[in-house]
């Protein structure tokens, strides 16, 4: 009969912490072990559940539906390190551990956790292993695992697995994974194993943060998300690689900004390319005549970009931050990671080279009939070794070419960029041209011919990008008179300007509180440092705002009077400063009549004066202009007599009737003014 009560190690406390402690970089290598064993145990299903609500004393549990383990192999095979599985399991190709350490995974995480298991049709045994200080003190005493009659773990429905293994791990030290989130680790764990090639096996993951997250939560799916639309050139080493990836990337695209045009997109197809690489033969040692084939797998590619906004709107599933990167070259073996980066090995110092990714199974450097090459962290191989050597050879011949495709593509698109810099230069000194008639036609005594010699002067001296890109509207006023501003700003919005081409703090309903704490911020940045017009609503209520005050002396600072446009209830409640004599003034009121001729074509010029200003940066930035709106020509008295009316642009009405005065709609068309079926127009 066994003794069910302990089962004994052949090594002291010492030596096993020092064994586990020296195996892994990081507690995410340590877990990922712990998972293959599962998968080795030939679980449908690995779960991995982490309580880090007290970050220090977290509690993980990794479990599965594999086989589970008889009281004879938890004596004889799990106590034992150094046992090769794959001889157990008849030299099988399926299985990722050799080596039987990766139990050592749990103590790297934990000096206290309990193995849970059973086979099917056999009793569940549950054991304790407790490696505290005080026994590592005592080198000869052997670390023993205790029979515990039961326990009460987070995932009680792994008690009524029919078989299977659970690893749980109580306080476990997770401080510095404190910003941990379950993309970046289902990201981080889904690079240790080629998890498209594990057909019938799945890995959840489930991170508890908070009272929330234990409520709420549930398993999550890791998935391998590779951001292959990013990429440039993918090159494919086995077929079967080659027909998945050339499916999936079907004529996609990816989109590049020009520096100085973030509008403007370079845009190729992604190159997908079958690349078989040279098959290494090597002897196998004390077996004469006896040589294995070396058959490199998967796939490398190069990104167009590594910036991480241009790299997701290329593919969502480009995610890399502090805790996850995915810039590597993965060198797998039996589907499980066995080099972290290839890179730093092929030592290719050329440009883009950190744009590289790729997924490299190479199994016969962890072949059952050569030596093991792993270091003694058991997560790099042996530089030195032929079969590194070689592979290193084969890739770096093939990263070299990727390069040069994403060099090629540099290069075009510095050319191109060039071209448009022309054109936006030649287009600034034309905004500025037109700036400088402006300001030299209201200076008296100035002839033609010496206006033409100061703009020639001027324009010769400047570039066309010495020219503020940057066009913008900003929107001051009080916010009691809200709707005023609503009406211009989301009337122009409808008809294409964009919301970063306007400043206005009150079209989220922002508190004057945030407001007030970046007022500085915000005013040196969209008054001083755009070319920007400011739209001021002066009334008695912005004449005793400090906030509009505040920007109403900004604008008197930095910008020239040509710069200012004014609308106000009453002339008297313009600030004396903004005063200036050459202002486009707009008495509006909200009770203003917007159907008389004047005052609707007063407020189509207002609109127009803004488009034009946005559409000369719009010329500088080679993009597509707006539309302007048209004034109207209104009848006279005799000719509104018999019977001829204005046609109105139904979308200022409409407006109008929404944000300042209702009923205005309703009146027009009843007047014949617009024609109620272009209202959605």
């Amino acid at each position: 009969m066994k003794n069910t009560e302990f089962i004994e190690f052949k090594f002291s406390y010492l030596a096993l912490k020092l064994l586990g402690k020296n195996l892994y970089s990081n507690a995410w290598a340590a877990l990922s072990e712990l998972v293959a064993n599962g998968l080795d145990a030939q679980a449908t299903k690995v779960y991995i559940y982490i309580d880090m609500r007290n970050k220090r004393n977290s509690i993980i549990e990794v479990y599965d539906d594999g086989n589970g383990m008889s009281l004879d192999e938890l004596s004889e095979n799990y106590i034992q390190i150094g046992r090769n599985r794959r001889i157990d399991q008849g030299n099988s190709d399926s299985v990722m551990g050799r080596k039987g350490i990766g139990k050592l995974a749990a103590l790297y995480l934990s000096k206290h956790y309990y193995v849970l298991t059973k086979k099917e049709n056999e009793q569940m045994y549950i054991y304790e292993m407790d490696f505290s200080s005080e026994k590592e003190e005592d080198n000869n005493e052997r670390p023993k695992m205790i029979a515990v009659s039961s326990l009460a773990v987070q995932n009680k429905e792994f008690m009524s697995y029919k078989k299977g293994t659970m690893i749980r791990m109580e306080d476990v030290d997770l401080k510095g994974y404190a910003d941990i989130s379950i993309e970046s680790l289902k990201n981080i764990l889904s690079d240790f194993f080629l998890i498209d090639s594990i057909s019938n096996q799945t890995i959840f993951l489930k991170v508890i943060t908070n009272d929330h997250d234990l409520k709420k939560l549930k398993f999550e799916k890791v998935i391998k998300s590779t951001p292959f639309k990013n990429m440039v050139k993918l090159v494919c080493f086995d077929e079967d690689t080659y027909r998945l990836l050339l499916k999936r990337m079907s004529n996609n695209v990816y989109k590049l900004p020009y520096k100085k045009h973030e509008n403007h997109y370079y845009s190729n197809t992604t190159e997908v390319v079958f690349e078989k690489l040279k098959i290494h033969e090597y002897p196998v040692p004390n077996e004469s005549n006896k040589w294995k084939k070396g058959n490199i797998k998967g796939w490398i590619g190069i990104h167009s970009s590594i910036e991480g906004k241009i790299a997701r709107n290329n593919d969502s599933n480009y995610k890399k931050n502090k805790l996850y990167n995915p810039l590597k070259s993965r060198i797998y073996v039996r589907n499980k990671l066995s080099m972290d980066n290839f890179l730093p090995v092929i030592n290719n110092t050329q440009a883009f080279v950190n744009y590289i990714e790729g997924e490299i199974n190479y199994d016969i450097l962890d072949d059952n009939d050569f030596p093991d090459i792993a270091t003694t962290n058991r997560q790099n191989m042996d530089e030195n070794d032929g079969r590194i050597i070689d592979l290193a050879t084969e890739i770096k011949r093939e990263i070299t070419k990727l390069i040069q495709a994403r060099q090629k593509i540099s290069n075009e698109m510095k050319a191109q960029g060039d071209n448009l810099d022309e054109k936006s230069d030649k287009n600034a000194k034309d905004v500025l041209s037109k700036d400088l008639d402006i300001i030299l036609n209201k200076k008296p005594g100035i002839t033609t011919i010496e206006k033409d010699e100061i703009k020639t002067s001027m324009l010769k001296r400047i570039r066309g990008d010495t020219v503020k890109r940057k066009f913008l509207i900003f929107f001051s006023h009080s916010r009691k008179n809200k709707n005023i501003i609503d009406f211009f700003y989301y009337l122009l919005r409808y008809i294409g300007i964009n919301e970063n081409e306007m400043f206005y703090t009150s079209k989220d309903n922002q508190p004057e509180v945030q407001v007030r704490k970046n007022l500085e911020e915000i005013s040196k940045k969209n008054i001083i440092d755009t070319n920007t017009v400011m739209f001021f609503y002066s009334t008695e209520d912005f004449t005793h705002s400090e906030y509009c005050m505040f920007e109403g002396g900004a604008a008197w600072a930095t910008r020239t009077k040509e710069d200012f446009f004014i609308s106000f209830d009453q002339y008297t409640n313009i600030p004396t400063y903004l005063k200036r004599g050459n202002e486009f003034l707009l008495e509006i009121k909200e009770d203003t009549d917007v159907l008389k001729g004047d005052m609707y074509n007063r407020i189509v010029e207002t609109l127009n004066f803004l488009i034009m200003h946005i559409n000369s940066g719009r010329s500088i930035n080679l993009e597509d202009s707006v539309p302007l709106f048209e004034e109207v020509n209104f009848p006279d008295k005799v000719e509104l007599r018999t019977g001829k009316v204005p046609h109105l642009n139904s979308r200022i009405i409409l407006y109008w009737d929404t944000y300042i005065k209702s009923g205005v709609y309703d009146e027009a068309i009843k007047l014949g003014y617009v024609d109620p079926t272009l209202q959605m127009s």
